[in-house]
């Protein structure tokens, strides 16, 4: 996994955006919920540690506190899920952001509505592409 060397971009209107790319698969949200709670936690542990490692490579520093962002999950998998399945195996990673400091909270006033996309990747292995817009002057 190359690591990006300069993602960061001052786009019009005070808005600053970062971009984490993670070798992993999302799990179905129906794959989930059959999981024990510890299954789960270590499932987020484990994102935790790829979304920590991704910040340091590319350095990319934790928010402010209470900083509204924007966020963008885009996942490359060889089969697409049904969406709801797509958006709740999301969760887990949702959560490592905000514990890694990628995003201040998930609740919709620091977050918003985060947007969930799926993309066809017959070639390579599953990989998820995480980007943070942090809206400047708003906190």
């Amino acid at each position: 996994m190359e690591a990006i060397t300069d993602n960061t971009q001052d786009i019009r209107n005070g808005l600053k955006t970062n971009s984490i790319e993670m070798p992993i698969e999302i799990v179905s949200r129906n794959k989930i919920d059959k999981m024990h709670w510890s299954k789960k936690a270590k499932l987020r542990d484990t994102y935790q540690l790829l979304v920590r490692n991704q910040m340091t490579l590319n350095k990319i520093t934790k928010v402010d506190d209470g900083q509204k962002c924007g966020l963008v999950l885009i996942g490359y998998r060889k089969r697409s899920l049904d969406f709801d399945n797509f958006v709740g195996g999301c969760k887990q990673l949702i959560d490592a952001l905000s514990r890694e400091g990628f995003i201040w909270d998930d609740n919709m006033k620091y977050l918003g509505i985060p947007t969930f996309i799926q993309e066809k990747c017959e070639d390579k292995e599953p990989y998820v592409v995480i980007t943070r817009s942090i809206i400047k002057g708003v906190v």
